[in-house]
C-alpha cells in the first residue's frame, strides 16, 4: 500500500479507516470485558466516530468500484463463490448495497491474475464477519489490500494447489483396518467377562 500512488478517489483512506473501525471494536471490547468504563463508553463514541469519518470517506470509492461492476454472469460466478467460501453470511454479504461493488473488486482481482475464490478464501479467513454491519464492504477493503500484493506465479499456484491438497487428505479421516472394525455383540462382551 506505501508502494502504490495514492488513488485520487479516496480508497486508501477508507481502507485506514476501515482498519481503525476494527481498532475501536476491538478496544471497546476489551475494555467491556475488564470493566472499564469510562474507557469502554470512550472507545465506543471514537468508534462512531471514526465510522461516520468512513461513511463518508468510503462513499465514493464504493460508487466508483459499483460502476465498473461485472455484468451478470460475472456477478452470477462471484456470489457461487460467495456461497462457497462463507455460506453462513453469504445472504447478508449477497444482499449487501456494496456487492457489486466486491463483485468489482474480486473482477480487478482476477485481471490482474490474482484468483478471485482463493482472495476470497483469505479475506474471509482474516477475521469473523459476525459482528460487521455491512460484511461486503470489509471484504472489499480487505480485498483491495491483499490485491495490490503481486499475483502468485505458476510455480507457486502449483505449490499451494498441492499443500491445499495435502491438507484435505490429512483431514479427511481414514480408515480403520478390518479387524477394528468388528463390532462386539453382546455375547462377545459376555464371554470377555468370564
Amino acid at each position: 500500500m506505501l508502494r502504490q500512488p495514492p488513488t485520487k478517489d479516496g480508497a486508501g483512506f477508507a481502507m485506514v479507516l476501515d482498519a481503525a473501525i476494527l481498532a475501536m471494536a476491538a478496544a471497546s471490547r476489551w475494555h467491556a470485558a475488564r470493566q472499564h468504563a469510562q474507557q469502554e463508553t470512550a472507545a465506543r463514541q471514537a468508534l462512531h466516530h471514526v465510522q461516520a469519518a468512513y461513511q463518508q470517506a468510503a462513499a465514493q470509492p464504493l460508487v466508483n468500484l459499483r460502476e465498473r461492476a461485472p455484468a451478470h454472469q460475472g456477478a452470477h460466478r462471484y456470489a457461487h463463490h460467495v456461497r462457497q467460501v462463507v455460506p453462513d453470511h453469504a445472504e447478508r454479504i449477497l444482499a449487501d448495497p456494496s456487492w457489486g461493488a466486491l463483485t468489482s473488486a474480486l473482477a480487478t482481482a482476477g485481471n490482474i491474475g490474482h484468483n478471485p475464490a482463493r482472495l476470497l478464501q483469505q479475506t474471509a479467513q482474516q477475521r469473523t464477519l459476525d459482528d460487521t454491519r455491512f460484511p461486503a464492504e470489509v471484504l472489499i477493503w480487505r480485498l483491495h489490500r491483499l490485491g495490490q500484493r503481486p499475483a502468485p506465479s505458476a510455480r507457486a499456484q502449483a505449490a499451494q494447489a498441492r499443500s491445499t491438497h495435502a491438507r484435505l487428505a490429512a483431514q479427511q479421516p481414514s480408515q480403520p483396518p478390518a479387524a477394528a472394525q468388528h463390532r462386539l455383540t453382546p455375547q462377545d462382551t459376555h464371554r470377555r467377562q468370564r
